[in-house]
């Protein structure tokens, strides 16, 4: 009796394990960012604005990722650099901190790359 009682609990406990894991991944409260100090503010040409990157459902990640600079006279996207009081990054000369939100529409989501290559 006590054996079957010892692997009872262990399987209850397998299945509350995964089953938190289960929960707490698919909650959409645990995207990963940096710390307070790393990426806290946005410089982008002149001329440019804020571009907010589309991705797929569950994508998780810095600032940086989300964000691109964009010109919409000459149509291009450059990369922004992020500033913050724990780095020693320093913003370019002339560029603008926190530009104003593109009003066009955000990238479109990526395809997935993890789809099963052997069907056609």
């Amino acid at each position: 009796k006590k054996q079957t009682n010892k692997k009872t609990k262990a399987t209850n406990m397998k299945f509350i394990s995964a089953t938190s894991i289960l929960l707490i991944s698919s909650s959409g409260f645990a995207y990963a960012t940096l710390p307070p100090g790393y990426e806290d503010n946005m410089h982008c040409p002149p001329g440019s604005c804020s571009l907010y990157i589309q991705h797929r459902p569950g994508f998780a990640g810095p600032q940086h990722a989300f964000y691109k600079c964009y010109d919409e006279t000459t149509d291009k996207t450059t990369e922004a650099v992020w500033t913050g009081f724990r780095t020693q990054v320093e913003a370019p000369q002339g560029w603008i901190q926190d530009p104003e939100e593109c009003d066009v529409a955000s990238t479109p989501t990526p395809p997935n790359p993890h789809r099963n290559i052997d069907t056609p």
